[in-house]
C-alpha cells in the first residue's frame, strides 16, 4: 500500500478523505465498486487519476478507476487515454509539450523541460565552436547571445572576422554592378 499520499489528498476535501482507507486498496469486486462509487462524485477524482497514472499506482482504486482499469488506460509506450479520449504522455517531455499545445494547455513542467533542452542543445553547441582551433565562431558569438552571456574574446573575434568579410562581399558585388550598368 502506498503510504504516500499526494499533497492535493492530504487536505481532507477529497470525497475518500472520511472513507475506510482499506476499501480503496479492497480486492472484492463489491468493495471495489463501493470505492469506484465514492470517487464518481469526488472534484478531484481527474486529478488523482492523473497522479496514479502519472506513478504508475498498481495498487488500488484512485480517480475512480482500478488497477487493471488503468492499466488498460495506459498504452504501450507509456502513453495514456484520460477521461476526455485524449492521448497523454508523461509531462516533461518534447511531445507532451506538443500535447499540451494542441489541446490550448500550459504545463510549467513541460515548458521548463523544453527551456532546458533548448539551453543543452545550445551549450552543446557552444562547445563545439570552442573546440575549433580559433577557440570561438561567429555561430559562438550567436549562442553566447542566446544564452544571455557576454560573448567570449573568440567568438567576439570570429563575428567581427564575419561581419568584415560580408561587408567586402557587399562592397564587391556593388562595384560589379556598378560596373555592369
Amino acid at each position: 500500500m502506498n503510504l504516500n499520499l499526494p499533497a492535493f489528498l492530504a487536505h481532507g476535501t477529497a470525497a475518500c478523505a472520511t472513507a475506510d482507507p482499506e476499501l480503496f486498496h479492497a480486492t472484492t469486486g463489491a468493495d471495489q465498486a463501493a470505492a469506484k462509487d465514492i470517487c464518481g462524485g469526488c472534484r478531484l477524482r481527474p486529478d488523482c487519476l492523473s497522479w496514479a497514472l502519472d506513478n504508475d499506482e498498481r495498487i488500488g482504486v484512485w480517480g475512480g478507476l482500478t488497477a487493471k482499469e488503468r492499466g488498460q488506460l495506459k498504452l504501450s509506450d507509456g502513453r495514456w487515454l484520460d477521461d476526455e479520449g485524449r492521448i497523454r504522455l508523461a509531462c516533461g517531455t518534447a511531445a507532451a509539450l506538443t500535447g499540451h499545445h494542441r489541446y490550448g494547455e500550459t504545463c510549467e513542467t513541460c515548458t521548463q523541460a523544453q527551456a532546458d533542452r533548448v539551453e543543452a542543445g545550445r551549450r552543446e553547441r557552444l562547445a563545439t565552436a570552442h573546440a575549433t582551433p580559433e577557440g570561438g565562431s561567429r555561430r559562438g558569438y550567436e549562442l553566447h547571445r542566446m544564452l544571455d552571456e557576454t560573448p567570449c574574446v573568440p567568438c567576439k573575434r570570429a563575428a567581427s572576422a564575419a561581419a568584415q568579410a560580408s561587408k567586402a562581399r557587399c562592397a564587391a558585388r556593388a562595384a560589379r554592378f556598378a560596373v555592369a550598368s
